[in-house]
């Protein structure tokens, strides 16, 4: 994924990407919608979104190909947290379903804590 599929015209926008065998998840952080003039916690001003994709290798049903066979992403898990904690709290579990090798699902877990507003 690149930094401009996430870009919103004037909102602080941030994702992080892992990939692991067959699945790549994608943590991303978009500031919320301002709906009133007070001042939010900082952790409030963040929704979190996890998506785990798993690749799935298929024949494409095209009239053009001759049963080649193509790449799908297959949508596994998708989940919304408000805050960075809440997210954090659930992702080892949500991890270990789909990251069997301890020392990765650790190295993904240190990649999120990119997300994390106070390390902005």
């Amino acid at each position: 994924m690149k930094k401009e599929h996430f870009m919103v015209k004037g909102m602080d926008t941030e994702f992080v990407e892992f990939r692991h065998l067959e699945h790549d998840i994608l943590f991303t952080r978009f500031e919320r919608l301002s709906l009133t003039g007070a001042n939010v916690r900082e952790e409030a001003k963040y929704l979190y979104l996890i998506y785990i994709f798993r690749k799935q290798h298929k024949l494409a049903k095209n009239r053009d190909s001759d049963g080649e066979i193509d790449t799908f992403n297959i949508i596994c898990f998708n989940k919304s947290y408000h805050t960075f904690d809440e997210m954090v709290h659930n992702l080892y579990s949500i991890l270990t379903e789909y990251i069997l090798n301890q020392d990765e699902v650790f190295r993904c877990l240190n990649e999120v804590q990119k997300l994390n507003p106070k390390n902005c």
